[in-house]
């Protein structure tokens, strides 16, 4: 182990000249040390190019997926009835409504015998005014508002304390707030080897990639879509990479986030992704402090077993729309996303077994 990190020392980070490097750019192949140094003046050129890339690549893409065509409605739906409410608030006398004023009919009475499922039809369905606000609301972020962020099981921690109060409901609803832990055979079971000490890290990998995708979808799972994230970011389940530490694999999930084509992330999420690692890792409690683990790990479990079922199935993909939708908003189109074939699922549950297995085994030696 003594050896390992030397070899880090050697080679200097190509852009500062100053500290040992960790990463290489794919597309120079520069060796840099951190997310400061790739977004550095010296390597500018090399990522405009490969930003400018990314969203030339969303740009062409013309079609909306499901989930994108849901949200829409969602937010239509919701966006209508705020606005409705504010109006309420500020009438004082009755308005007569002009009949061939058809910027005036009830947004509900538009759309009720149109095709929720097509995006573009609830598109020219909305006035000029709806069509603003709705686009304002996209450009600025306020979406959010409309749309509640999803909340993460994880967040639950009883601290200990010299004296504490007894308060087990508050843990039990927590908890229950949790996926089920599954069942798996022992480790023993499974091998025989003693397993190297990169499993640790090597699972903190996976838990940080784990979180960010979870979250970049905001808790609503398609299984086979979240399974493409975690793949693209999590480098252990997609090509085997063993780690020497908690930072660095918890900072490979980070810059695969950065240097991937089919995630638009920034530093913010990156760091809310680097605290929910930290959370689950800690557990809700310190004489539970493995149950975040397990359920994570259990959950991932689930996600793709559904994933390899969704893919026996061969369901055909739906028609594609080139509706004003559809071209004014490519970037809810999640048809552009790389395939994943059953057989790479299964490996990535097989190992997931035995990591959750491992778990288990450490939570009956700690018992």
């Amino acid at each position: 182990m003594s050896s390992q990190p030397s070899k880090r020392i050697e080679r200097l980070c190509g852009l500062c000249e100053n500290n040992s490097s960790k990463y290489c750019c794919p597309r120079c192949e520069v060796f840099y040390c951190s997310l400061d140094c790739y977004k550095s003046e010296k390597h500018l050129e090399c990522s405009e190019n490969f930003y400018r890339e990314c969203v030339n690549q969303e740009l062409a893409s013309n079609t909306a997926d499901d989930e994108a065509k849901n949200k829409m409605i969602d937010i239509l739906k919701r966006m209508h009835n705020e606005s409705f409410d504010n109006d309420l608030e500020n009438i004082e006398e009755p308005v007569e409504i002009d009949s061939d004023d058809d910027s005036e009919i009830d947004l509900h009475t538009r759309i009720k015998d149109l095709n929720l499922d097509d995006p573009d039809a609830l598109w020219n369905a909305l006035t000029s005014d709806e069509k603003n606000e709705f686009e304002a609301m996209l450009s600025q972020g306020d979406v959010g508002t409309i749309i509640p962020q999803w909340q993460p099981w994880w967040l639950f921690r009883k601290e200990k304390k010299l004296v504490e109060e007894v308060d087990l409901n508050g843990e039990k609803e927590a908890l229950e707030r949790c996926p089920t832990i599954k069942t798996v055979p022992k480790f023993s079971s499974l091998t025989s080897i003693q397993p190297s000490p990169s499993i640790r890290f090597n699972m903190v990998n996976i838990i940080a990639a784990y979180a960010f995708a979870i979250r970049y979808v905001n808790g609503e799972i398609n299984h086979i879509e979240i399974c493409t994230y975690i793949l693209e970011v999590c480098s252990n389940l997609k090509t085997n990479t063993n780690f020497e530490d908690a930072e660095l694999a918890i900072e490979s999930v980070a810059q695969m986030c950065i240097q991937n084509e089919y995630i638009d992330t920034d530093e913010a999420s990156l760091n809310v992704m680097r605290h929910d690692t930290f959370l689950i890792l800690q557990g809700p409690s310190e004489e539970n402090h493995l149950h975040y683990s397990k359920t994570a790990f259990s959950h991932l479990l689930d996600i793709f077993i559904e994933a390899k079922t969704q893919k026996k199935r061969n369901k055909p993909k739906e028609s594609k729309t080139n509706g004003n939708f559809s071209r004014k908003f490519p970037q809810y189109n999640k048809s552009h996303l790389p395939d994943i074939d059953t057989a790479t699922i299964k490996k990535v549950i097989k190992k997931l077994e035995y990591y959750l297995a491992y778990l288990e085994s450490c939570n009956n030696k700690a018992e």
